[in-house]
């Protein structure tokens, strides 16, 4: 997946408050465990804590990237998230969570604005998240998707060559992140759709990929979303209708709504 403005308050109010940003931090984070987004990023502007802050960033970028109707919209909630995860890292500067997730927002920014520079931002991110944690299977996952979306949307040799983006890369990051053994539905269900995007040979991956992400345990409102995507694409693959596993994959993965 920060709040925005403190408030003064008189003296002799302050004993009345002072739980105040805790309850709006607890808010933020049950809410986007629910699934409800919208009203977590909301409860983020109030926030003072950094996993509060953390669960309003995700829950912009969530929103963005699967509710947001226009370009604009998507846009605006991506740049909020970025400066909820900027607030959670001026309080946390050490924080890996907020760093993975502002890059990802930055990849998603990347992705709205066919920018070359915002993906290399990305990237740089990506690497660095893997170098500080390299347990960490959301960050190869993420350096994956990077990888195998640039080389599905460019093609291979503009990929390679504007942005250093391989399907060899894809393969390694994606592979490292699996072999971690994620739980939950998210990571395989991106490797599947990365995975189609770039080659409707992958079809059999993908359907396994599908079904592994089926049959996981969604934790929180976020990956019981990512799966209710999985379970609309894997009965198509199951079908045998690979064309229309593609385009509804297509759909359905971040920002894939906006076309």
């Amino acid at each position: 997946m920060r709040g925005m403005k403190a408030r003064l308050i008189p003296g002799a109010l302050l004993g009345l408050v002072v739980a105040a940003p805790e309850a709006h931090a607890a808010d933020a984070g049950a809410l986007f465990a629910q699934g409800r987004f919208a009203e977590a990023v909301a409860a983020g502007e109030g926030a003072a804590g950094a996993a509060a802050l953390i669960a309003a960033g995700r829950a912009a970028s969530t929103e963005a990237a699967w509710a947001a109707r226009d370009r604009a919209r998507a846009e605006a909630l991506l740049e909020r998230a970025e400066a909820f995860f900027d607030r959670a890292l001026a309080l946390e500067p050490g924080n890996t969570e907020a760093r993975l997730q502002r890059a990802i927002a930055t990849g998603y920014r990347a992705k709205l604005r066919n920018s070359p520079g915002l993906a290399r931002e990305a990237r740089r991110a990506f690497e660095a998240a893997i170098a500080r944690d390299p347990q960490n299977a959301l960050a190869h996952a993420a350096l994956g998707g990077w990888h195998g979306e640039a080389v599905a949307t460019l093609g291979r040799l503009v990929a390679g060559t504007a942005l250093g983006a391989s399907r060899q890369g894809f393969e390694a990051s994606f592979g490292q992140a699996m072999a971690l053994d994620p739980p939950g539905p998210v990571i395989p269900t991106f490797f599947a759709f990365t995975a189609l995007a770039l080659d409707p040979g992958n079809a059999r991956r993908a359907e396994a990929l599908l079904e592994r992400a089926d049959r996981a345990r969604a934790a929180d409102g976020f990956e019981r979303l990512v799966q209710a995507q999985a379970r609309a694409v894997l009965p198509l693959l199951r079908q045998g209708d690979v064309a229309a596993a593609r385009r509804e994959a297509a759909r359905r993965s971040p920002l894939g709504q906006l076309g």
